[in-house]
């Protein structure tokens, strides 16, 4: 699996639950999910630490800080 952010608790759930190996991670500085639960369970994680998805998710939260906001549990 491919994502731009570490996967969230909610995430993580559904990848354990699906049997999914490999997940790829485009940065987790912006949001750091359950990266710690998913290695202990098997599995393979790779963070890109992607400057461009860096750069995409700053100018997403600057633009809604709202939205953001609600979407991280922080609203």
């Amino acid at each position: 699996m491919y994502t731009t952010l570490s996967p969230c608790a909610m995430c993580t759930g559904a990848i354990l639950l699906y049997g999914i190996p490999k997940v790829v991670v485009g940065e987790n500085t912006t949001f750091l999910g359950e990266e710690e639960l998913l290695k202990s369970r098997g599995v393979e994680l790779v963070v890109l630490d992607d400057e461009e998805c860096k750069g995409l998710m700053r100018e997403f939260i600057a633009s809604h800080p709202r939205l953001w906001n609600e979407d991280i549990g922080e609203a």
